[in-house]
């Protein structure tokens, strides 16, 4: 298949304009629509209609930019990945996990890291669940970090347990049920919750809770993002539950964590390519530990929040977020 093609096609798609496209790959107009029509016939799919000078991308067009947009970014990122490869001055280190992991973990162990090697640097990616596991696998990154159990992945990946956060409500400091040392399901049955939708991971661990008590939460709000469940709890509009390590307080914070009894527990892991295990792992997996420690250290409310898991071959337990002083 003509890789110019695919760029060409790409291009029109993102500038939404064949002469653009056209010009930013040194073509005439003409070359460019002679390279379009013959992708389409190679692919045996009309990729676009004329509307008055424009081509619109049709239902299957549409289909077809969304899987070629993946392997387009990856055919563009190979210079660069020569050029590592030619360079061998720096191992390459490249990290997906979600959005609330990447801002309350991920980010403060990699500034760790970076303070003890200056010269250490990485690669990022934020993905959804399904992606996270069957990318890992698929080798496109070098490590993973998400809750256990997985689900999605094709193949069979290392996993590697780091630490386990407990459910909580996550509620205003002003709240009536604030004052207390736990909560119950029982006590949050009158309460608005704003959670996930019905197929998210939290929104099923929130049923789970209630359903132990023999009872359904009050869903006030529903959405697909953590992150906004935090924030419209900021904003009053109810009660939620999740762990720690989905949203990051300061001492001064309008919000609170409280226990939920009886206690639950979500297990967080590393996850690795079969066989893939990178050198910089353990080097990220100490100092994710590390800033664990630290944190129990710095806001002691959070030291009963935390379990920190033993690494492979050490004796079995598990230590408490608080850890070793």
């Amino acid at each position: 298949m003509n890789l110019k093609s695919l760029r060409l096609f790409r291009l029109i798609v993102l500038r939404g304009s064949l002469a653009g496209a056209a010009e930013q790959l040194h073509l005439s107009q003409s070359a460019a629509s002679r390279l379009i029509a013959l992708l389409e016939d190679e692919l045996r799919l009309k990729l676009f209609t004329r509307s008055r000078r424009r081509l619109l991308l049709t239902p299957e067009g549409e289909l077809f930019f969304q899987e070629a947009e993946h392997i387009l970014v990856g055919v563009d990122e190979l210079p660069r990945i020569a050029e590592d490869i030619r360079g061998k001055n720096r191992e390459k280190f490249t990290l997906v996990t979600s959005v609330p992991l990447g801002t309350c973990l991920v980010s403060p162990a990699i500034s760790d890291m970076r303070k003890l090697h200056p010269g250490f640097d990485c690669r990022i990616h934020i993905e959804g669940r399904f992606e996270i596991e069957n990318k890992v696998a698929r080798r496109r990154y070098n490590l993973g970090l998400l809750s256990l159990p997985i689900t999605n992945a094709t193949v069979d990946l290392q996993i590697e347990p780091v630490l386990q956060a407990r459910v909580e409500a996550l509620l205003p400091r002003k709240h009536r049920l604030a004052g207390r040392q736990s909560v119950h399901a029982e006590d949050l049955l009158e309460e608005d919750m704003v959670t996930l939708q019905p197929h998210q991971l939290w929104r099923r661990r929130l049923d789970e809770v209630f359903a132990a008590a023999g009872a359904k939460p009050r869903v006030a709000i529903e959405t697909t993002s953590t992150m906004m469940v935090h924030q419209l709890v900021r904003d009053g509009n109810g009660l939620s539950l999740m762990d720690r390590t989905c949203a990051r307080l300061h001492e001064d914070d309008a919000l609170t964590f409280m226990p939920v009894e009886p206690a639950r527990w979500v297990t967080y892991a590393c996850i690795f390519p079969p066989g893939g295990r990178p050198p910089l792992a353990d080097l990220f997996i100490d100092s994710l530990r590390g800033y664990v420690r630290r944190l129990c250290r710095e806001q002691g409310e959070a030291a009963s929040s935390f379990r920190l898991l033993p690494p492979p071959g050490q004796q079995a337990g598990r230590e408490t977020g608080a850890g070793r002083r």
